[in-house]
């Protein structure tokens, strides 16, 4: 909120970034974020932990299980980075078309002319439109989501089956003891029930992304001016004159705002 209040006229003149829009980010992004900076955190750090640890183990009994179970578990990983690439860029561009909370914003700030003006049934169908646009944005990620946690929560099953069917040949040509083959096949199953219990917080984890991109790119803006609170303070000891001034703002060049500006400050 500090970087905003030093930001130039043009950033403020971009629809971008309208005063209804710039509030839902404040409001919206760092509980977004905070969200999953507590015991889900601690989950998956814990979960990362326990797949690198029983990936560990099932090379040290058996390297054919291990290799199978890797491969599966990076498979699942490229396909969860797909998903959330997926829905990172539609959170970014629901963020851009975020009407309903701008619309909302600025009709609860001019509630009294609305009322007096007797249009509050056609500013509730303007709220209404943009709440339906959100709700289907939001349901298109939703069967993304969905897709996801139904892989990962079946995971386990997949690794069951493709494990044993490898153990049970490994120990059919007797490449490896039965004793380790299936310490093997069970660590690799323990891996899957860590990847289970962590990604079912993948939606949080997703959306807490965008918000922390979103945010700290308000947070590191500099504004296009310069810093207002730093800079040359010269000692102005004579007169000032302004001759043929032009100025327009950055977003409506054809709309100049000043034309042949002409003043004197005498000095004193």
């Amino acid at each position: 909120f500090r970087n905003l209040l030093y930001q130039d006229a043009s950033y403020f003149d971009n629809p971008a970034h309208a005063p209804g829009k710039l509030i839902t980010r404040l409001a919206s992004d760092a509980p977004n974020i905070k969200a999953v900076v507590d015991a889900r955190m601690l989950q998956v750090i814990y979960a990362l932990s326990a797949i690198v640890a029983c990936i560990v183990i099932a090379f040290i009994y058996c390297w054919q299980v291990a290799i199978l179970g890797t491969s599966l578990i990076l498979l699942l990983a490229f396909v969860m980075i797909g998903l959330a690439y997926k829905i990172s860029v539609m959170n970014i561009e629901q963020i851009k078309n975020d009407e309903a909370g701008r619309i909302a914003i600025e009709i609860i700030e001019n509630v009294k002319t609305i009322q007096l003006l007797t249009r509050c049934d056609m500013f509730f169908d303007h709220y209404e439109t943009a709440s339906k646009q959100q709700k289907r944005s939001e349901l298109k990620k939703g069967m993304i989501e969905a897709i996801n946690y139904s892989i990962t929560q079946s995971f386990m099953y997949f690794m069951m089956c493709f494990t044993y069917a490898v153990g049970i040949r490994v120990i059919y040509q007797g490449d490896k003891s039965s004793d380790d083959t299936f310490k093997g096949i069970i660590a690799m199953m323990l891996g899957a029930v860590a990847v289970m219990n962590s990604a079912q917080y993948f939606p949080e984890f997703v959306k807490a992304k965008t918000a922390a991109g979103m945010l700290f790119n308000i947070i590191y803006r500099k504004p296009r001016t310069g810093d207002l609170m730093e800079g040359d303070r010269p000692e102005i000891r004579g007169n000032i004159l302004f001759e043929n001034v032009k100025f327009s703002y950055p977003q409506r060049p054809l709309q100049p705002i000043m034309k042949g500006l002409q003043w004197t400050a005498l000095r004193g």
